[in-house]
């Protein structure tokens, strides 16, 4: 009788790799990807604010300032920022040309006469830059990783919603033995009943093969 190590290794030196499909993104989990994913855009794709609050130039927060629009997230910016003004801006919303900042709406005060002015002492930038998380082109999931629930919202993200994966592995169990009876069968005398065949079907299935 050979060795675990040694038996392992002959079949890897005799397996051959596996075809590839394409699949839907809703049955993807579990497969095993053929080819790097790249993503087709820059994520985010534009400059977009971290918060609710009032978009703005830095050198203007001392400044009283006069709110020239309301820019909701997925809307467009109409208005270019400039000194003395600002935009009220929402989470996920794209920041309008002049603005190198967003200060929260917690650290404002609205003044009659649709003007607003900082409150804080300080502020971070509050703006997810273009690109700061994912470059187009970039591999953002790679060849030989099992998709798991997590990887499939960067697939979405990456537009690749027919990701190529590698076919999964048909494999056959056989378990012998004369003392041997099925599951559904009643024992008796020397039988037991065949445990092992199911078990390694289920461990098959769960590493991705089709037992």
């Amino acid at each position: 009788m050979i060795q675990y190590e040694e038996a392992l290794a002959i079949v890897e030196s005799r397996a051959l790799p596996l075809r590839m499909e394409t699949v839907a993104l809703s049955a993807a989990v579990g497969r095993v990807l053929a080819q790097d994913v790249v993503s087709d855009h820059d994520m985010p794709p534009f400059d977009k604010s971290a918060m609710d609050g009032f978009a703005c130039r830095r050198a203007d927060l001392a400044c009283v300032l006069r709110v020239v629009e309301t820019i909701p997230a997925g809307g467009v910016p109409q208005h270019e920022i400039g000194e003395g003004e600002c935009a009220r801006i929402m989470t996920g919303a794209m920041i309008p040309k002049g603005a190198d900042c967003v200060f929260m709406i917690e650290q404002s005060e609205a003044l009659p006469e649709n003007v607003v002015r900082f409150t804080g002492s300080k502020t971070a930038d509050n703006i997810a830059y273009q690109g700061e998380d994912i470059r187009c082109g970039q591999v953002v999931l790679n060849a030989g990783l099992r998709i798991e629930p997590r990887h499939i919202a960067v697939l979405a993200g990456a537009g690749c919603v027919e990701p190529r994966v590698a076919r999964r592995l048909t494999v056959g169990v056989l378990a012998t033995g004369s003392e041997l009876v099925a599951p559904h069968e009643a024992v008796s005398g020397p039988q037991i009943r065949e445990t092992n065949g199911a078990q390694l079907m289920a461990q098959l299935e769960q590493a991705g093969a089709v037992p």
